[in-house]
């Protein structure tokens, strides 16, 4: 079984999941409205994201950001929680390591 890790952006406006494995390849991504029910828009991701998801893989860490980042850490036991600037600085770093 290969290594995956789920990170979640939900917001006041969308919710944003994807699964990447360990070369931070992103192996499945959705993108959706909140429409004012985080925790529905988070059902939704994970069900989209689960059927999208190559059965050889398994899910070993999780994330969170956005601003119901604690409300989904709480819902998926996420391992690490960020706020959105720092999500950003670390996803710009990892992209262009020279910035």
């Amino acid at each position: 079984m290969n290594k995956a890790y789920l990170g979640v952006d939900i917001g006041s406006i969308s919710t944003k999941g994807v699964i990447i494995d360990e070369k931070n390849n992103i192996l499945a991504s959705i993108y959706l409205w909140t429409k004012g029910n985080p925790l529905k828009a988070v059902k939704e991701v994970l069900k989209e994201l689960k059927q999208k998801l190559p059965k050889k893989y398994k899910i070993v860490g999780v994330g969170t950001t956005g601003s119901a980042r604690k409300l989904v850490e709480t819902i998926l036991g996420a391992n690490i929680i960020k706020n959105e600037i720092t999500a950003h600085a670390i996803g710009t770093l990892s992209k262009y390591p020279d910035i």
